[in-house]
């Protein structure tokens, strides 16, 4: 059987999801999912990034996400566990994962940026929006939403909450409304969060809290190792063990049994977890964008024009 020498990193892009499962945190009441699509290059509009991203509410605090590796992991599972899986596992990839979340609680702010599955949490400063509310209406979700303005990082952003939702929250750093924010955008349309669901959590393990595993870090110490992970993605993670091949294994060719092991960086307090795939039942790894979607690699309009 030949597997190709890109699987391991493939597969652990996948699976590596931060789940928020602490134990002595406050847990999610509800979950808001948002459609996130931003212009990062202005030269290629039509080639936009897109990701699904959501929001965990709270009583106090919230914790803003990306959710494509929790879809990403699902469709694996789903294939490996069908009887009928032939060895070809077929992965068609139409988000880009955002890799920076954000965790509010009672007026302080963490971003957590995961590189290679290793998390990082950095201290910042809370954003406080001087929201002017407007007397325009209209229904998303089946919900009555009032439209909202503020400038915020060089942006001039439209809002639209839902009253009858009382979460102070909304996507990304745009919060302090009085009702959860459904959809935003900035004037251009560059930056945008269209609504997606909303989930009561009755009983919910999920944690707003930081990964127990995330290290304290500082902007300069993350921007050197995002730029080791982007130069070399699998050997930054062999590096720090994030990703093994069992001995006697032949990733690059060759006959027998592999097996890969993918540590992913465990719960949002702590427990770490793994997934083991035996690769002697994979024969190939078919890893393809969706047609519609063909992301510009270049950025020259963040999302904070200001920082």
């Amino acid at each position: 059987m030949y597997i190709k020498s890109f699987i391991p990193y493939a597969l652990f892009s996948l699976l590596a999801v931060t789940r928020l499962s602490a134990q002595d945190s406050e847990k999610a009441l509800a979950k808001v999912h948002y459609t996130f699509t931003h212009v990062n290059d202005s030269t290629q509009r039509e080639k936009f990034l897109r990701d699904e991203v959501v929001t965990y509410l709270g009583t106090t605090g919230n914790y803003y996400t990306s959710y494509s590796k929790t879809r990403a992991q699902e469709e694996i599972d789903k294939q490996l566990k069908d009887p009928g899986f032939d060895g070809v596992l077929n992965i068609t990839r139409n988000t880009t994962g955002i890799p920076q979340s954000y965790l509010f609680d009672k007026q302080k702010m963490k971003e957590i940026v995961t590189i290679g599955g290793d998390n990082f949490a950095l201290d910042v400063d809370y954003p406080i929006l001087d929201w002017t509310i407007t007397d325009e209406t209209k229904t998303i979700g089946g919900y009555s939403c009032q439209k909202a303005t503020a400038a915020f990082k060089g942006r001039e952003y439209s809002a639209w909450f839902a009253s009858e939702l009382p979460f102070s929250a909304g996507p990304w750093k745009l919060h302090g409304l009085p009702g959860l924010i459904l959809e935003a955008a900035d004037a251009k349309k560059d930056v945008q969060w269209l609504y997606a669901g909303f989930d009561k959590l009755d009983n919910s393990a999920i944690a707003l809290a930081a990964p127990e595993n995330a290290k304290p870090s500082t902007q300069k110490e993350v921007r050197k190792l995002q730029e080791a992970f982007q130069a070399n993605p699998q050997a930054y993670m062999e590096a720090k063990g994030r990703i093994r091949v069992a001995a006697g294994s032949t990733p690059t060719g060759g006959a027998g049994r592999a097996t890969i092991t993918v540590r992913s960086s465990g719960s949002a307090a702590g427990s770490s977890s793994s997934s083991t795939l035996d690769a002697s039942r994979i024969k190939s790894v078919n890893i393809k964008s969706a047609e519609n979607y063909s992301p510009s690699k270049n950025t020259n309009n963040p999302i904070e024009l200001i920082p």
